[in-house]
């Protein structure tokens, strides 16, 4: 069971999130929306440990961390010198990924530098080395950016096979995806967290516009 229990998240005298809890016990696609600077991207991020916050975050009541979570940020770093290969052999070492997966979600030029990859293919070489291993949770911030339509059905598709076993949580402006794939999403609004289920998914947009 995924549990996050954020009391409060602060950038010095800001308040960024406040009471947001929520708990997943089943494996399966969730979804988190809300206007940007509403605090999607800093909620993943102390999920991750990178941040210092009020609360507790836990998968199987242990502390969440880079090592036991997937997370593919909006916009990986990725170090410019290396071929794609290299890359993912960094990533692997970087995160003590035991026998890496080596069957790529994307095909990727094998012997050109990634600085001369376009924006989707960068990020493709990022999910590429984060699917190197099987997570039991998945954090993806804005995961579809830069992708051309293929590439995004390509994505959903093995997200939807990850989530038969895993919790796969998705961040993304493109809430149709989200309508048509996720369990539950959850509204990131004025700092705190409202969900929803599937048969009420018309409402969000109430919450974020204050439109019908």
């Amino acid at each position: 069971m995924l549990n996050i229990d954020i009391i409060e998240k602060k950038y010095g005298t800001e308040i960024i999130l406040n009471n947001v809890c929520l708990s997943v016990d089943k494996p399966g696609i969730y979804g988190l929306v809300g206007k940007n600077g509403q605090g999607k991207t800093t909620l993943f991020r102390c999920v991750l440990g990178l941040e210092k916050y009020k609360g507790q975050c836990q998968f199987n009541a242990e502390n969440t961390n880079l090592q036991n979570i997937a997370w593919c940020p909006s916009e990986p770093s990725i170090y410019e010198e290396l071929t794609a290969v290299e890359f993912y052999d960094f990533y692997a070492n970087l995160l003590d990924v035991k026998s890496p997966f080596r069957e790529y979600l994307f095909e990727l030029p094998k012997d050109k530098l990634i600085k001369g990859f376009s924006t989707g293919m960068r990020k493709k070489v990022y999910l590429n080395a984060v699917f190197q291993r099987q997570y039991s949770v998945y954090l993806l911030d804005e995961p579809f950016n830069g992708l051309d339509l293929e590439s995004n059905y390509t994505l959903i598709q093995d997200l939807k096979e990850k989530a038969k076993e895993s919790i796969v949580i998705i961040s993304s402006h493109i809430i149709d995806v989200l309508y048509q794939n996720c369990e539950k999403i959850w509204v990131i609004n004025n700092k705190e967290l409202v969900e929803f289920e599937s048969v009420n998914y018309s409402q969000i947009q109430q919450v974020l516009f204050g439109v019908k």
